[in-house]
């Protein structure tokens, strides 16, 4: 029963992503103070980490980011409500800017030879998001960027609220049938939204770095298409699987190992 328990708190915390003891009391029948063993044991054992004291305590599994804000806002089909504050990067040099705070992943793990290619990836992914819907906005302009280390790796997720890959590969190549091939065009193939500019490389130089190192991965969302690429790439994809897709505009989310 104790193993049964556990697996079922496993299995609701992996679906909502982030979970407090009062919704796993409600959805499982049991007393608070059964939940609050078999949370602190499963704390003790590195199966899952709290977020959070108080009524604001949340549980998550341990290793995985805490993406329910950003994904959310790139799925509402409405403007979102309110300014995600420091994570919304309305204009190019307020990103650049966030970029630089990457820097300071070298105290908590980052190798320095890795550090100069995580900015490149994220700055690539970032840059692209102005790149490519400058006056096509949805409503909000601009990028999400944020970043979480947790359990020794490091997940930088950049989202927006733009036209997606699809429509801006399709101006260029109206044989692009859907969204799925679009991202694998972006990713695989040197072809640019931004024609007759001799660009396109941007994202296959990222999928580049991923794939040549043995703990890296990277996903992107964008309308109904999803990709994945590097040895992580899965990971990253399950990730934003159990989450609404984008009606439009694109989320990439990145993950690093650090050990």
């Amino acid at each position: 029963m104790k193993t049964e328990t556990r697996n079922n708190i496993l299995q609701i915390i992996k679906k909502r992503g982030g979970v407090r003891p009062n919704d796993l009391k409600k959805e499982l029948g049991i007393t608070p103070q059964a939940i609050h063993r078999h949370l602190r044991s499963m704390v003790a054992a590195s199966e899952i980490e709290v977020i959070g004291r108080g009524p604001k305590t949340l549980y998550y599994i341990a290793g995985n980011p805490r993406l329910d804000k950003v994904l959310n806002w790139s799925a509402s089909n409405d403007r979102p409500a309110g300014d995600p504050g420091e994570s919304n990067c309305e204009t190019r040099d307020v990103f650049t800017a966030r970029l630089s705070h990457l820097s300071s992943l070298t105290k908590t793990g980052l190798k320095e030879e890795d550090l100069s290619l995580v900015i490149s990836v994220a700055g690539e992914i970032g840059n692209n998001c102005f790149d490519h819907n400058l006056g096509n906005w949805r409503d909000v302009p601009g990028c999400w960027f944020e970043f979480q280390v947790t359990a020794g790796r490091l997940w930088i997720c950049i989202a927006d609220r733009g036209q997606g890959v699809f429509r801006s590969l399709r101006r260029v190549d109206p044989s692009i049938p859907d969204d799925q091939s679009a991202l694998i065009t972006a990713f695989e193939k040197t072809l640019s939204g931004r024609a007759p500019e001799n660009r396109g490389n941007g994202l296959k130089f990222v999928r580049n770095i991923i794939v040549v190192g043995e703990k890296r991965g990277v996903a992107c969302r964008s309308g109904a298409g999803i990709v994945d690429y590097g040895s992580l790439g899965q990971e990253c994809r399950s990730v934003l699987a159990v989450h609404p897709h984008p009606p439009i505009g694109t989320v990439t989310l990145i993950l690093w190992s650090m050990i």
